[in-house]
């Protein structure tokens, strides 16, 4: 599959395969990185997102295909001379060795002055926000600290392309989402191209200039945030990137589906054919409902659901509904403010409509 991030290449990659006997973890992926974007590999795991990493990075070799960093092929070029930082998950630090030691590690083989170095090792550290911990070993850090350092470390060469490992996976919630921002603050700071492998959705939601969604060797879809959340090219990326709401359907007119005995309206479809089997699917937050049907805005796509369960999720609440003659619930999510107004509670009948605009139309039933 050929696929393009950016028409100002940095990184390229062409046709990687990657085989280990009958397995194929990567089939046929092509890809382009700009410089100075931010890209995360999203995806479970075994989708191939850290077999490509490794590629890129040296530490595997592609069975076939070629990767070119900059216009040059580095496709079978040895790690020490390949243009890189990478940062692990387990940050990888040398507990014998200070923070300092550990940040100039790189440079030392890079044959730097230790003047420069004492100079870069100061500047770094400054740079993620941990002055003064020169002399401090790993264990007297915590995890978040540690992995200061370790991206500290990564960036001490001023490499042309960042790599990161999962890095947060590691850390607990709150410091994990304190890091992010950091991490890319610090990466449009510097312009470093950077490349972030990730199965946490919201890390590459808030974190990535472009989303690289992967699944089985191959890639899915490539697009922004926004694109990726707002425009799944299949039911896969659909699921995967956010919550998802799936109802099987058959194609009964131009723009209409049959879902058991609720009859939708869509936007037309220009693959599918009367009588098709297809996937509709709507995000809870995009599901709205009334106690009245008369207060929402239009008809189309009404109909009658009862509340299963509520579940309050801080600043909003989400609800299980359950369709009219329909076997499968749905999820709805609305606002405390929409909650309270509703008196919403377990077991009320309520009228529910699914937007025409806000469902997204998949070829076969799931």
């Amino acid at each position: 599959m050929s696929s393009k991030v950016s028409s100002s290449a940095y990184l390229e990659l062409h046709n990687i395969h990657q085989s280990f006997g009958s397995h194929h973890a990567l089939k046929d992926v092509s890809l382009q990185i700009a410089e100075g974007e931010f890209v995360c590999f999203l995806g479970p795991s075994g989708c191939g997102k850290t077999s490509l990493l490794r590629i890129i990075a040296g530490l595997d070799t592609p069975t076939s295909g070629t990767l070119l960093q900059g216009g040059i092929d580095i496709t079978h070029a040895p790690i020490k001379h390949r243009d890189f930082g990478i940062v692990f998950q387990s940050y990888a630090l040398f507990p014998n060795l200070t923070v300092a030691d550990n940040i100039a590690y790189g440079l030392v083989s890079q044959k730097v002055s230790a003047n420069d170095r004492r100079a870069r090792v100061k500047e770094l550290l400054t740079t993620v926000g941990l002055s003064g911990s020169d002399d401090k070993y790993p264990a007297q850090l915590s995890g978040g600290q540690q992995q200061r350092v370790a991206l500290a470390r990564a960036l001490a060469t001023s490499p042309g392309l960042l790599l990161l490992d999962e890095p947060l996976s590691a850390l607990d919630a709150r410091v994990r989402a304190h890091l992010r921002q950091e991490i890319k603050q610090l990466q449009e700071k510097l312009g470093v191209t950077t490349i972030m492998v990730t199965h946490d959705q919201e890390e590459a939601l808030t974190m990535a200039d472009q989303i690289v969604v992967m699944n089985q060797g191959v890639i899915e879809q490539i697009g922004s945030p926004q694109t990726i959340y707002a425009h799944p090219h299949s039911p896969f990326v659909a699921e995967f990137v956010g919550e998802m709401n799936f109802l099987n359907a058959e194609v009964t007119g131009t723009g209409q589906m049959q879902s058991g005995q609720l009859t939708l309206h869509c936007a037309p479809s220009n693959t599918l054919m009367l009588g098709d089997h297809a996937q509709l699917a709507i995000r809870p937050e995009d599901v709205r409902f009334s106690a009245n049907q008369d207060n929402l805005l239009d008809h189309n796509n009404t109909l009658r659901a009862e509340v299963i369960h509520l579940e309050f999720l801080g600043s909003r609440v989400r609800s299980l509904l359950k369709l009219d003659n329909h076997k499968r619930p749905i999820l709805a999510d609305i606002s405390m403010n929409e909650m309270a107004h509703l008196q919403l509670k377990q077991g009320q009948m309520v009228h529910c409509q699914l937007p025409q605009d806000r469902l997204h139309v998949f070829g076969g039933a799931a």
